[in-house]
């Protein structure tokens, strides 16, 4: 991970539902609509060019207190896998 780029995959569709703590994207590509809850639609936003470790930090410097570092490193790291895998993040050597 800390030699991936992340980027968001192109011609998304999103929309926020914030009274559910919510980001609905839609990916063309791969036509399907996901819901993202608080901590994916926190990565996705991070991710717009940025490494997996500095995501990765920022997240567990987001979730500080809540949740031990090493565990929101892994979370992190879980959930930009899972969105790559969904089509919604591209991930690309550094």
């Amino acid at each position: 991970m800390p030699d991936t780029l992340y980027s968001q995959a192109p011609d998304l569709r999103t929309r926020p539902v914030e009274a559910a703590g919510s980001l609905i994207v839609f990916t063309p590509a791969r036509p399907k609509v996901h819901w993202l809850n608080l901590a994916g639609w926190y990565l996705f936003e991070l991710s717009e060019g940025a490494s997996g470790e500095v995501i990765a930090a920022d997240y567990a410097e987001a979730v500080a207190g809540q949740i031990p570092h090493d565990e929101a490193l892994a979370q992190a790291r879980d959930c930009l896998a899972d969105l790559v895998e969904r089509g919604i993040l591209i991930a690309e050597p550094a």
